[in-house]
């Protein structure tokens, strides 16, 4: 594929975009992509929207350090990591220097993991011949396990919020015999609950919610800034292979759907605490290698979490569930033989997400002790301007007063979500997955009987895989004595 000036131009707004969504707390990639529904009609090629998309979340997952870093309030969930010692650096006037870091950590690290999963995606159809139905059935499961059972302590109430995902997803036309199903008589749900207004509801305003909240601390301004950048970038470099295990850390976890950037950040970090003896300062004091660890991981995961996204159509993250909904939009079918063959796609997603995670960290080293000033301006003038962003892409279904009803459902449903610690991501995923689950199911246990699905081997792969995640999250939570319930 030739990259045109429109190639360019996409790639160039992506990218702006998306360091801007990164730059406002409470936002990140997922709100950053929610926002763009009711635009992404407006790009003259198809092809041009993947640059485009691709380059918001390459962008915007290097950029909400910044504010992680100069405010104590992160950009999204993903960076909450990076803050407990970024934060105490630019309180101390090393704002840039933690910036500089991060910015090189993820950059390295978005570079070294985006290469081999989007330049050899094409070649990844072969995977797909090892899946027939019992395989794609057991590999729901495992998706639905690993959001359950590793991404959060509170194991009962992930398996409340993920049987109620699957509640609203089956919300609808019921395919058997064509009526409404689970819709109490309201027939603006014979459709569907919208994707769209879900994932608002349930992360993009609890997040945003939380930093209007959190707005108040501020980083002291940084001196010798280019001192500071030098300094940042050198650092890294010097502490190479902590960084690399961060991006190992977020690949692998990128892989498994659902889990999300925060968790793969706080392992990263985790990873940190206990391989550094002696830490001078103590970490959540200001210590660099906080910042570090787990930046390696989060453009890292970004990149893995498309694998299970585009060759099953399981989203790897919050954020994919919007790329999922924005290409089904155009015409790209996620999870499908037909898309794989589709190579000019697959060019548009590595160029937009490689080159603009390169053109960010450049654009990022120049802008750093600028965007204090930005970041000062009171989270409560531009609150209002995202939410009416994202408002405005929830109720363009029908565009009349159920859309707003549903959003204040979906909304009280995800604050409520989080101030009760139920697990937000399992009910996204039950939610994506739930009519998945119940034609595969059919589908499996009417062609095949228990025993002949023990003689697959892809299918004992994951059956086995399913159990040893199950296994450690349930000895995890035992030997931390965590809550269960």
């Amino acid at each position: 594929m030739e990259f045109d000036t429109l190639s360019i131009l996409s790639l160039i707004a992506g990218t702006i975009y998306g360091l801007i969504v990164g730059i406002i707390p409470g936002a990140g990639a997922t709100t950053g992509l929610i926002a763009i529904y009711g635009f992404i009609y407006m790009f003259p090629d198809p092809y041009l929207a993947v640059i485009f998309c691709m380059a918001v979340v390459a962008a915007s997952t290097t950029a909400d350090t910044y504010t992680g870093v100069l405010l104590g309030i992160p950009g999204a969930n993903s960076a909450a990591a990076t803050m407990v010692d970024g934060f105490p650096l630019a309180q101390q006037g090393k704002a840039t220097y933690a910036i500089s870091a991060a910015i090189t950590t993820s950059t390295v690290n978005g570079l070294l993991w985006g290469i081999p999963v989007f330049l050899f995606f094409p070649y990844y159809a072969e995977i797909m011949l090892f899946f027939g139905t019992p395989e794609l059935w057991m590999f729901t499961i495992l998706a639905m396990a690993t959001v359950v059972f590793v991404s959060n302590h509170y194991f009962f109430r992930g398996l409340l919020a993920l049987a109620f995902g699957i509640f609203v997803g089956l919300i609808g036309i019921d395919p058997a015999d064509a009526t409404n199903r689970f819709t109490f008589g309201w027939d603006y749900l014979a459709d569907g609950v919208q994707l769209i207004t879900l994932v608002a509801g349930l992360f993009a305003v609890p997040e945003m919610l939380d930093g209007l909240r959190d707005s108040q601390n501020r980083a002291k301004a940084s001196k010798n800034g280019y001192q500071q950048t030098i300094d940042g970038i050198k650092v890294v470099f010097q502490n190479k292979w902590l960084a690399l295990r961060g991006g190992i850390i977020g690949a692998l976890v990128g892989v498994l759907p659902g889990l999300g950037g925060a968790v793969s950040d706080w392992m990263a970090y985790g990873q940190t605490v206990a391989t550094t003896k002696n830490p001078n300062p103590p970490f959540g004091k200001g210590n660099i290698l906080g910042v570090i660890g787990p930046e390696g991981s989060n453009n890292a995961q970004k990149a893995t979490s498309m694998v299970p996204t585009v060759l099953f159509g399981i989203p790897g993250a919050s954020f994919a569930a919007i790329l999922l909904g924005l290409f089904g939009m155009l015409d790209f079918e996620l999870g499908t033989m037909d898309l794989l063959a589709d190579t000019q796609f697959f060019e548009s997603m590595t160029y937009g997400f490689l080159w603009a995670t390169v053109l960010v960290a450049i654009i990022g080293f120049f802008i750093t002790k600028y965007v204090t000033s930005i970041v000062n301006v009171p989270y409560k003038y531009y609150f209002p301007i995202l939410l009416t962003i994202i408002v405005a892409a929830c109720v363009q279904y029908t565009g009349g007063w159920e859309d707003y009803a549903m959003f204040i459902i979906a909304t009280i449903l995800g604050v409520s979500c989080k101030h009760f610690k139920f697990n937000r991501a399992a009910l996204l995923i039950g939610f994506i997955l739930a009519e998945r689950v119940e034609a595969l199911t059919l589908q499996t246990f009417s062609l095949y009987n228990v025993g002949d699905l023990f003689t697959r081997v892809t299918f004992d792969i994951l059956f086995v895989t399913t159990i040893v995640v199950l296994i450690y999250g349930l000895k995890k939570g035992w030997n931390s004595k965590l809550e269960f319930v």
